[in-house]
């Protein structure tokens, strides 16, 4: 018999034989006990579990038939696959579908063939478990329960046999992904510390064990610190165990940026930045991971940066303000009356000294807050009087551009909690930007609005404007504008970076609103004070 191997629900069938990967497969007992009782129940010279595939039938176990395969052109059982009820043929000398086979007219001679269909769970028929005779007969109705309940356990076998294949083919995969997993922790550069759910340290990588000098061992995590000599970061302190972070991360907090210092015996002294959490989220301890990367040159370079920033203090500003006190005397005219292209050129030293001062300033501001040095003296006070102190302080440098400060009427005046001399740094750098890049006879007002539960300080002007593809850049480090005659303004490119710090600290927000041409509006938002939780 001849079934269209194009046809989609053959191909689907042959699919679902292959997945079942049993064609050719060494002889099973479960297979075979079933198609020796099938003989003996049955009283069956011949019993078989035959599967068909693209071009024969196999047999999957056999009783009483030396022949291990037959062309699936021959099989009775490529007939049988084709309906789900039992197919019997109680003489096949009398059917023409069969009468001229050589398997019935040659050996084994068949006579008598029941066979019933082997399905899947979806569906598809494999093949049969088949009972063959050499002389016409029928089953009656308990032979026939017989071989639904046997082949029922054939299908049983089948699908067990698959689902262990399955589960061996996952163990495969997770011991392959557990391998790779394995090689990429032990040649990634960082150092990498796991433990189990119950908080027992079960994995350093290549790198954490080359710098610990020491593997893992079974010991309570109270003991970590002193064993693998953990330090807190100045390096003296030894870390107390509840601030070891893959303790911490083991407890179930998330572990970001966290720094300590490692003393491993015959090394020089650590500094790893921590990174890691559960591995699994929810609220009880779980395994968990930590990242370390060995920040030791970075630290190195920061300390050699603060030095080199301390001494452009001492060293530069002693003789720069040497430098500016002589020019002020010079111009208030204390060694004489000065020719005007003399006062020109006291004027651009005095500017000059003036802005190397604040490029100094700032960088000695923006060192403070990198290293997280800079202490803030905060203090609860009205926002309104300093609003007016800062608007009475840069009257004299808008005047140079001729751009009139005012203070926008009505004023809220709520408490704040803000540390008063860098709340006017920043209120500083507001105004004089503003005035720097407003027009001539330009007006640069302050607007102050309490909200909800904060208050809203605005600093507006009619200047140039700001293209919005550059207001993300404004507040990072060196950002400048780069419109008409910008650079011409001066400028560290510090400032506004330092503000958003600042303004953070205080645990507030800054921005700006602008379009280029239309002026700009920068402002910063503060807690009120009635907020307790922000302090």
């Amino acid at each position: 018999m001849t079934i269209p191997s194009n046809s989609t629900s053959e191909q689907l069938r042959l699919a679902a034989l292959a997945q079942y990967q049993i064609m050719d497969s060494d002889s099973e007992q479960a297979f075979d006990d079933i198609t020796a009782l099938a003989a003996l129940w049955l009283e069956m010279p011949i019993a078989l579990i035959s599967l068909v595939d693209q071009r024969r039938q196999w047999f999957k176990s056999r009783v009483g038939l030396d022949a291990q395969e037959t062309p699936r052109d021959l099989a009775f059982c490529a007939h049988a696959i084709q309906q789900s009820t039992l197919m019997e043929v109680p003489d096949a000398c009398l059917d023409a579908r069969f009468s001229d086979n050589p398997l019935v007219t040659g050996d084994p001679y068949i006579r008598f063939y029941a066979g019933m269909p082997l399905s899947t769970p979806e569906g598809h028929r494999l093949g049969t478990l088949c009972v063959i005779d050499r002389k016409p007969r029928q089953l009656d109705s308990v032979q026939h329960e017989t071989l639904q309940r046997l082949t029922r356990m054939v299908e049983y076998q089948l699908q067990l046999r698959l689902n262990l294949l399955q589960s061996v083919e996952r163990e495969q995969q997770l011991h392959e992904q557990r391998a790779l997993a394995e090689r990429l922790l032990d040649n990634v550069m960082a150092g990498v510390a796991v433990c189990n759910e119950a908080g027992e340290l079960t994995r350093f990588n290549n790198t954490a064990r080359r710098w610990h000098g020491l593997d893992v061992r079974q010991m309570p995590p109270e003991q970590w610190a002193e064993y693998y000599s953990l330090f807190r970061p100045d390096g003296t302190t030894e870390l107390p165990s509840e601030e070891i972070p893959l303790l911490r991360a083991w407890r179930g907090e998330r572990i970001e940026n966290v720094e300590i210092c490692l003393h491993s015996q015959h090394q020089a002294p650590r500094f790893l930045l921590c990174n890691g959490g559960p591995l699994q989220q929810q609220n009880a301890p779980s395994a968990a991971m930590v990242v370390m990367h060995d920040i030791t040159e970075l630290r190195q370079t920061a300390l050699l940066k603060s030095h080199f920033l301390a001494t452009i203090s001492h060293e530069l500003r002693t003789p720069l303000t040497s430098i500016g006190g002589s020019i002020s005397l010079l111009r208030a005219g204390t060694c004489g009356e000065l020719p005007d292209a003399a006062q020109r050129l006291l004027q651009i030293a005095h500017d000059n000294s003036l802005r190397l001062n604040e490029l100094i300033n700032d960088l000695l501001d923006m060192e403070q807050l990198d290293a997280g040095k800079m202490q803030l003296l905060c203090s609860e006070q009205p926002i309104k009087p300093l609003l007016e102190q800062a608007l009475d302080a840069n009257r004299p440098y808008a005047q140079r551009f001729q751009v009139n400060l005012q203070l926008s009427d009505p004023c809220a005046n709520p408490r704040v909690f803000v540390d008063e001399r860098r709340l006017l740094q920043v209120l500083n750098n507001y105004l004089s930007n503003a005035a720097k890049f407003s027009h001539e006879q330009g007006e640069v007002r302050i607007e102050c609005e309490r909200l909800s539960d904060y208050v809203e300080v605005r600093v507006i002007d009619q200047g140039i404007g700001i293209a919005a593809a550059q207001h993300a850049e404004l507040f990072k480090k060196f950002a400048q504008l780069d419109v008409g005659n910008a650079r011409k303004r001066g400028g560290t490119g510090l400032g506004l970076s330092i503000c958003k710090e600042l303004i953070e600290r205080m645990h507030g927000e800054v921005g700006v609103s602008s379009t280029l041409g239309q002026g700009a509006t920068f402002w910063f938002r503060l807690p009120l004070t009635s907020d307790a939780g922000y302090r």
